[in-house]
């Protein structure tokens, strides 16, 4: 426990017994200054619990607030949730003793998860119409995008203002702009993704296995 002071601080440390998670942690608001833990993982959500989007009563149920709440999250989001800067800043620290569990996917990397990947994407599944060529090029166009597009578009998402030129520029130089249109001799003498797929190579299939035609992630 922090005996100098019953309301403890984040800021006096960054590990934390269960114990010290589950204890009030304001005077003044005792309801809603809570915190939790995911993945062993401590979250300080005071100032989130009005501005859940499903509401501050889940956040503040007895099996929640101030408790291990991993099951309770994972039963109803995804883990990319947590790497986005809003919720990112509401970690202060980590549970004494423990280790997270759920690691974040390496750029590219399909999804274990059942279901949430195309069937021809899972080990072992044989389609009459993707091939291994096609598993790599959506690898790659996937790993482009969430290194490359995705952290520019949360950005701008917030600012208001149009995607950078320089991610314009690395669009254009994949030849993702020309992939758009599809399969033809427009292609012609293009290095397709860092030649990873031949002009002569590239079908319809590929156009869209990858985040190609909509330009969103897969």
């Amino acid at each position: 426990m922090l005996e100098t002071n019953k309301f403890s601080s984040p800021a006096a440390k960054t590990s934390f017994t269960v114990e010290e998670v589950a204890q009030p942690h304001s005077a003044d608001e005792p309801t809603t200054a809570q915190w939790i833990i995911i993945d062993a993982k401590v979250y300080d959500i005071s100032r989130f619990v009005n501005l859940h989007p499903g509401g501050a009563g889940v956040l503040l149920a007895k099996n929640v607030a101030g408790k291990d709440a991993t099951q309770a999250f994972f039963g109803l989001h995804r883990h990319e949730v947590l790497l986005k800067p809003q919720y990112a800043r509401l970690q202060i620290g980590t549970v004494q003793g423990q280790e997270e569990v759920v690691k974040p996917l390496a750029p590219g990397q399909p999804s274990p998860v059942p279901y949430a990947e195309p069937a021809w994407l899972m080990p072992g599944f044989h389609s009459p119409y993707y091939n291994d060529k096609h598993r790599e090029f959506q690898r790659a166009v996937r790993k482009f995008f969430e290194e490359v597009v995705y952290p520019d578009a949360v950005r701008h998402e917030d600012d208001g203002k149009r995607i950078s030129q320089d991610v314009v520029d690395k669009l254009c130089e994949m030849n993702i702009p020309a992939m758009r249109i599809g399969p033809g001799r427009h292609l012609k003498g293009r290095t397709l993704m860092g030649g990873i797929v031949t002009p002569e190579e590239f079908d319809h299939f590929h156009e869209v296995c990858g985040p190609i035609r909509p330009l969103g992630m897969p």
